[in-house]
């Protein structure tokens, strides 16, 4: 460790910056390209797919996770704000 600079505490942001940075949008562009193929809109050779609704399924539960971590996030931000002012002490508030 230097004493300018925590390395453990600096990798473990790299490391999560990462994964939810670059890791959410790749889901929800997958998630895109699933629900395209599940609904028959995708073409291969001329010829357009089938809907198959295990990828629509599929692609709606990407969207979901996507959303869910979304939704967290927001909430993790702003829990002191939503403690304070609605009584709601959430993922960790602080109760003043």
């Amino acid at each position: 460790m230097s004493a300018w600079i925590n390395l453990s505490a600096l990798s473990k942001i790299l490391v999560f910056g990462l994964l939810l940075g670059a890791g959410l949008p790749a889901l929800f562009a997958i998630g895109v390209r699933l629900d395209a193929e599940g609904a028959g809109l995708a073409v291969h050779d001329g010829a357009v797919a089938q809907r198959n609704p295990v990828l629509l399924a599929l692609s709606w539960a990407i969207f979901a996770l996507v959303l869910f971590a979304v939704i967290i996030g927001v909430l993790f931000v702003a829990r002191d704000f939503i403690g304070q002012h609605l009584g709601l002490y959430l993922l960790g508030a602080k109760h003043k």
